[in-house]
Formats: C-alpha cells, sequence, structure tokens
C-alpha cells in the first residue's frame, strides 16, 4: 500500500468529487460543518468503514476538525484480529489515535438470551458511547451506504414497521451524535475510491453465509429487487427524504396539540373531548404514541393504539387501555387520561 493522501487536492477530480459530495450530504443533515468538528469513526476494516475514515480524515485536514477511530473485535472469528491489526496499522499512518476493544460477543448473546446481531449491536454502541466521551467527540460516524439503507427498508417491512419509520435509518440522529454521511453514496463508488489510492480493505466472510436475516436479505432478496429496478437505491434515498420532511411535519403538529394537555394532581397527563375532536385521526394517533413515549420505557404496538383511538370515537367511557411498561390510558367523559400504574 503505497503512502495514503493527506489533502483532497491529492485525490484525482472524481475522487475528489466524491469526498465533497460526502460532505455536503453530511452538512445537510447536520445542519452544520461536521468536518470542522471532533469525529469519531466506527471502524470495521471493511471497504464502507476505512473509505469513511480516510474520506473524514481529508475533510478535517480542509475544515479544522479531528478524527478518532473506534474498533470491536467481536471475537466471532478467527481473521477479526487481523482486522483490529489493519485497523490500527492504518490510524497510525493517517495519525488517527484508535481505541480497540476485543469483546465476547458469543458470551453476551448467550448470557442475556439475545441473537449475535443484536448482542454485537449492543457492544459496539456501548463502546462508541465510551469513546465519545473519551475524545470529547462531537460526533459519531457510522459508515452505513445506500445498500445498507436499502436493506435496512426491506427488513423493516419485513418486520411490519410502520411509517415513517419504514422509510429506513437516519442519516443524523442528535440524540446519540451518529452520523451516516454515507447513506447517499453507492458501495462501488466507495471501493472505487480505495482502489483509486492503492488502499487494501478487510474481507468479512461471514457476509457470505445466510445464517443472519441481514445477510439473507442482502444475498438473496436484494438482487431480485435491483433486477427489476436498477435504481432502486436512489429511490429509497428519496423516500427518506420524503419521510423526514413528514416526520419533521408531524412533529410540529403534536407539539403543538400537546400545549393544550392537561396535567393531573397525581401526575397524569389528560387529553380533553373538545381538543381531540378538532384532529383528525392522524394527529391523534400520533399524539397517543408520543405521550406514551414519553411517560416512560415500552414499546406501544400500533393496533393498540389504534383501538384506543376507536374506543375515544365511540365515546366508550370507562374503558382501560394497558401498554407495556405500566402505561395505562382511560377513556372517560372529559377525554383520555394516561398515567403509570
Amino acid at each position: 500500500m503505497k503512502s495514503l493522501p493527506t489533502k483532497i487536492q491529492e485525490l484525482n477530480p472524481k475522487q475528489a468529487k466524491l469526498c465533497l459530495d460526502i460532505e455536503k450530504f453530511g452538512k445537510l443533515k447536520s445542519s452544520e460543518n461536521f468536518a470542522a468538528k471532533n469525529m469519531l469513526v466506527g471502524v470495521s476494516g471493511g471497504i464502507d468503514s476505512t473509505a469513511l475514515l480516510i474520506i473524514a480524515t481529508l475533510l478535517a485536514h480542509k475544515s479544522g476538525g479531528r478524527v478518532f477511530c473506534a474498533h470491536v473485535d467481536h471475537g466471532l472469528r478467527d481473521e477479526s484480529a487481523g482486522d483490529r491489526a489493519f485497523v490500527e496499522e492504518l490510524c497510525a499512518e493517517l495519525g488517527v489515535p484508535v481505541e480497540s476493544l476485543k469483546a465476547d460477543v458469543a458470551g453476551y448473546a448467550e448470557q442475556n438470551s439475545i441473537g449475535l446481531e443484536e448482542a454485537g449491536r449492543i457492544i459496539r454502541y456501548n463502546f462508541f458511547k465510551q469513546c465519545l466521551k473519551k475524545f470529547e467527540a462531537d460526533y459519531l460516524l457510522l459508515a452505513h451506504h445506500i445498500g445498507d439503507l436499502s436493506e435496512d427498508v426491506i427488513m423493516r417491512l419485513i418486520r411490519g414497521t410502520g411509517w415513517p419509520a419504514l422509510a429506513g435509518m437516519d442519516a443524523y440522529d442528535p440524540a446519540r451524535k451518529l452520523l451516516r454521511p454515507l447513506l447517499s453514496t453507492k458501495k462501488e463508488k466507495l471501493e472505487d475510491f480505495l482502489r483509486s489510492i492503492d488502499c487494501s480493505w478487510r474481507e468479512d466472510e461471514t457476509n457470505n453465509s445466510d445464517d443472519y436475516t441481514r445477510n439473507r436479505v442482502r444475498n438473496r432478496i436484494m438482487p431480485l429487487l435491483y433486477q427489476e429496478n436498477p435504481s432502486l437505491g436512489a429511490g429509497l434515498v428519496r423516500l427518506k427524504s420524503q419521510a423526514e420532511l413528514d416526520e419533521s411535519f408531524w412533529d410540529e403538529q403534536v407539539a403543538e396539540a400537546l400545549e393544550h394537555a392537561q396535567k393531573t394532581i397525581d401526575g397524569g397527563i389528560l387529553l380533553p373531548c373538545s381538543i381531540l375532536n378538532k384532529y383528525h385521526s392522524a394527529l391523534r394517533l400520533r399524539i397517543y404514541k408520543k405521550i406514551l413515549d414519553d411517560i416512560g420505557p415500552g414499546h406501544a404496538l400500533f393496533d393498540s393504539i389504534l383501538l384506543l383511538d376507536q374506543s375515544f370515537l365511540a365515546r366508550k367511557s370507562g374503558s382501560t387501555f394497558q401498554f407495556p411498561g405500566n402505561k395505562v390510558v382511560k377513556v372517560n367523559k372529559a377525554g383520555l387520561l394516561f398515567n403509570i400504574n
């Protein structure tokens, strides 16, 4: 591997444009110049995260930011030690501080009676959270791209996820400082970028296995969908943008509606009939879900929320609905009363 570029000006025009397009997308989603901040990049050593790490360092050099790296060895493959060595060597060449974790994902999964994928995700994000604090990073950059977004949409469809979450993973999650600047970029462009600068990467052979749901979607379903529509990825990116606009609108409507909610003496929340009667059911359902989410943990299913609204419309005073997390909603003459048991 020859010396890696340290400035965007050292790239050919095509690859320089790729980096600037990624920067533009990240700025649009985060609403600021993220490359001027402290960025923690999650790196596995694969094509996507290796490209992201290098691109982040180039953008940081241009904008005055700093880059840090976090790597998790899941301990599930014999080659994982080599992945860690590769990432640490790459970071040394780039001058990027790196924090590595060797985790017992299989043991954690067994101990908590969960799948390997879920165990790995929990361990990774907990580690990323620690690294964000250690490096005082403003952003956690992850390398999900158009292909990952497409797979995520199909997996959510399979699970029966509703709108707007059906449109897939978010490009920016401020609560977790998480930014996915590659979410409008094709994987092929990332591989082309690495080849253009003669940079290698690590291959994870488990990606070819159909033991995991995501792999089955990637290896079996996605090729068929792309065969029917080669522009599927671009279409799903547009769908995601439309979903974000819808979600922003509904968030504003829900916030305005909740200004009319009343706190009760015992800490409950009353939604008066006089207010609810003015709203379309689409808004009422979102109001219910927002209150249920805010008063405590526990995921309320759409079918249950819909039954609650139907009971309200039928004026079934005295009806009581139990939701996960000991949340209770009672229908009375005054409206809907939300509380915790």
